[in-house]
């Protein structure tokens, strides 16, 4: 007797796929069953499944006459956002967020009053010099935030797998890009997986010089957005107890370990039950282990700065500018203007093509930031 083991979530999300342990799957949120194709009721008769991170908003079905299923709870939760009954992204705010709705919607004000911006949805057609440029910058984002962070990213490692399959995948409507562009550059980027009408949130990163404009959020709501007017009713946000997710989910869901066994012999029972106690041992450490991960994360010291470090000041208006030299913050020799920069736009809600930015002296490195009615000084130290 052979044991397999399967990720029923990575299966669903990622393969578009049923594990063939299971001859449906019920869609509790809606109530609508899916059937497998993919069901082998002969295979699985020689095979104990233990089967990891089923959510409990999908409820896979055996057939009970043939199989036992154990299940065991696991620590983990996951996080979701129910779409159904909600006629607009702004609804749902309004409904998650009571008051504070209005925060989230001046984000997107303020973005888009400061840049022009545009979002753009590759959902079964992106040509591959698109994607190609769209996933390096998506990585080079991932790699400045970690670095930010102080922190490792575990998309970065399985980063060769990412872009080997999301081509394709787009491009069969079974994963979408998402793209928040300032102008031609892309500031935000997420790619996610589509499967029976469920969008999965699979990686995501951001221009960190934009970190005051949090993008995070707006690239929610805008797929949020999407997913309300292209029939999708639920956004899928995984595991991983981030702020984020608890401020944005109304489903914190538990996931399910089920092991599920013919019920043809006594010595399978055995095994089955055997399997059941290490499931069980192994949910136990990761609680403890976890607690412990979390006490030595909250200890532990701040990361130094990835960012170079100034002072901003308020600067007299009356002062003479004609004579200094204007930069240009997009060349890469001042690059390490872009965050002040977008910062005093943020702050002062100015447009970018009505703020000039001032090289005061290259030995102090002192800039001076003008916009219509607000000025400031900017020294890195």
């Amino acid at each position: 007797m052979t044991k397999k083991n399967s990720d029923f979530f990575f299966e669903y999300y990622e393969k578009s796929n049923i594990p063939d342990t299971f001859n449906e799957v019920l869609h509790v949120q809606e109530q609508k069953t899916f059937i497998n194709s993919n069901y082998d009721v002969d295979k699985n008769l020689d095979i104990i499944n233990s089967i990891f991170f089923v959510p409990n908003y999908i409820v896979p079905k055996i057939d009970s006459k043939l199989f036992n299923i154990k299940k065991v709870t696991q620590f983990f939760k996951g996080y979701t956002i129910l779409l159904d009954g909600f006629a607009s992204v702004d609804e749902y705010l309004k409904f998650r967020f009571k008051k504070n709705a209005k925060s989230i919607l001046k984000r997107v004000k303020r973005l888009e009053l400061c840049f022009p911006v545009s979002y753009q949805f590759y959902y079964g057609n992106i040509s591959e010099d698109d994607y190609d440029l769209l996933m390096n910058t998506l990585k080079k984002m991932i790699i400045n935030r970690f670095k930010q962070r102080d922190d490792v990213s575990q998309n970065l490692l399985n980063w060769d797998h990412y872009h080997k399959i999301f081509f394709n995948l787009i491009n069969e409507k079974k994963a979408s890009l998402f793209v928040i562009k300032n102008d031609t550059e892309p500031i935000c980027i997420s790619i996610s997986n589509h499967y029976n009408g469920k969008l999965f949130s699979s990686v995501s990163s951001y221009d960190i010089d934009y970190g005051k404009f949090s993008l995070g959020n707006i690239e929610i709501y805008k797929k949020l957005e999407w997913c309300i007017e292209n029939g999708h009713n639920a956004y899928e946000m995984g595991m991983g107890d981030l702020s984020y997710k608890r401020e944005w989910s109304n489903n914190i869901y538990n996931f399910e370990h089920q092991i599920i066994y013919p019920k043809k012999s006594f010595f399978v029972i055995i095994l089955a039950n055997i399997e059941y106690l290490k499931v069980l041992t192994k949910e136990e450490i990761y609680k403890i282990a976890y607690v412990k991960y979390k006490a030595w994360k909250a200890k532990r010291k701040k990361p130094k700065p990835f960012l170079a470090k100034y002072t901003t000041s308020k600067f007299d208006s009356e002062s003479n500018i004609e004579n200094l030299i204007v930069v240009d913050v997009n060349l890469e020799n001042y690059h390490f203007l872009r965050k002040p920069f977008f910062d005093f736009l943020y702050s002062n809600m100015e447009n970018i093509n009505t703020v000039t930015v001032y090289e005061v002296s290259k030995h102090t490195k002192t800039y001076l930031i003008v916009g219509k009615t607000n000025r400031q000084q900017v020294i890195f130290i």
